[in-house]
């Protein structure tokens, strides 16, 4: 009966080594899925702030290039007299009619 006895604990000492290997390899398994999944999170959010800021370096060279042909325009204006404010009033007073209840 000995013998009998021995190859059934061997069988069950086996089983019990297949299951503790199995849950270890399965808690191995999730600590890297969960290393891999907070790098990936951490690449996303990397990610999501370098577009960020690339997008507000591009809005930054679109208003700075805004801001430089609007200046431009001004300065061809100002240099042919189109946009001079003393021209305006200049000629708003040239328009006006004249008074013909002035006394003189």
């Amino acid at each position: 009966m000995a013998s009998q006895q021995q190859p059934k604990d061997l069988t069950s000492q086996a089983h019990d080594a297949a299951g503790q290997a199995e849950e270890k390899s399965h808690g191995m398994i999730n600590q890297v899925s969960n290393a891999a999944s907070g790098t990936a999170q951490q690449a996303s959010q990397f990610l999501q702030q370098t577009g960020e800021q690339m997008k507000n370096m591009a809005q930054g060279a679109a208003d700075a290039m805004k801001n430089t042909a609007q200046g431009a325009a001004d300065a061809v204006k100002n240099t042919l007299g189109i946009n001079n404010p003393s021209n305006d009033n200049n000629n708003n007073n040239n328009n006006a009619p004249a008074n013909t209840n002035a006394k003189n």
